[in-house]
């Protein structure tokens, strides 16, 4: 197997100690986005490939940081690349995952009724891939990214691009990804929309999108009494949660116009919600 000479030089500058999870979940975002950067590339040339042959090899991990290099072997590929194409192969896609960040950086400033799902150019698991990717340096540090190249005979290193994201970008840009998603998920008409909803009883930690939950919500518009709700968006989620440690907007003190979907049974009486979007939270006064 030849291994190119180029590399991606991914760089975490981060000084607290980092989850494992959350470092494995960065590089397997990394390696998913690059494979549907070549795979695409071999399909536009008249190629073919499956996605588990292309794959990214970690050539030197680095400590004071974390400091990986990353390279492209030609042990299926060769016939379509050599270890010399390499270079412009991490350049277009470490610029395409530069577009994606500055994108998804942009996303939380607007309205949200401005993100239209159809206009979203990225699936949902692309946007997962980029919240997974920006996850470890969205609390402290900063994030470079960059190609390189190591001359043979002399070691000179030799970078082509270079890009860097502070904390702040990353938390803001994986903001967006995260809202990305929401809108996507939430792309079909709900069966209520603009509805009050006030919770009867939470739970104290995170609310669920799934499973068994304690939550309860009254929405007295579709049925009487309260029933299980779940949260369909992360930003929801995390919004609510955000609220039940704040005394002025806890959960039991404010109501919250939502779009949501009903669950019934067999004979169409309701038995929980799935609410796609809390558009407002309005307090017990202004409601």
């Amino acid at each position: 197997m030849s291994v190119s000479p180029a590399r991606i030089k991914l760089h975490f500058n981060v000084h607290e100690p980092i989850e494992l999870t959350d470092l494995t979940l960065s590089f397997a975002a990394l390696a998913s986005q690059y494979r549907k950067h070549l795979v695409d590339r071999i399909r536009s040339n008249g190629g073919r490939t499956r996605d588990l042959e292309v794959k990214l090899y970690i050539t030197k991990i680095e400590n004071n940081c974390i400091l990986a290099e990353l390279a492209g072997a030609t042990d299926i590929l060769g016939t379509l690349f050599s270890v010399m194409d390499y270079a412009n192969i991490f350049i277009d896609f470490v610029k395409n995952i530069d577009e994606g960040i500055q994108y998804f950086l942009a996303l939380p400033a607007k309205d949200t009724k401005e993100i239209v799902p159809s206009k979203i150019p990225y699936s949902k698991k692309e946007c997962a891939d980029f919240e997974n990717f920006l996850k470890v340096v969205s609390e402290q540090g900063e994030l470079g990214l960059s190609v390189a190249e190591y001359n043979k005979e002399t070691s000179e290193e030799k970078t082509y691009v270079s890009f860097k994201y502070s904390s702040d970008q990353a938390f803001e840009a994986r903001k967006g990804a995260i809202l990305a998603q929401d809108v996507l998920e939430s792309k079909g008409d709900a069966d209520y929309k603009n509805v009050l909803m006030y919770y009867q009883q939470t739970n104290t930690d995170e609310s669920k999108s799934d499973g068994k939950t304690g939550e309860r919500a009254v929405i007295k518009a579709i049925h009487p009494k309260p029933l299980p709700v779940y949260l369909v968006s992360t930003l929801d989620r995390e919004k609510v949660m955000g609220h039940k440690d704040d005394p002025n907007l806890n959960p039991l003190k404010v109501s919250y116009l939502v779009d949501v979907n009903v669950e019934t049974d067999r004979n169409d009486i309701p038995k929980h919600y799935r609410v796609a979007r809390i558009i407002e939270t309005i307090s017990d006064d202004e409601s």
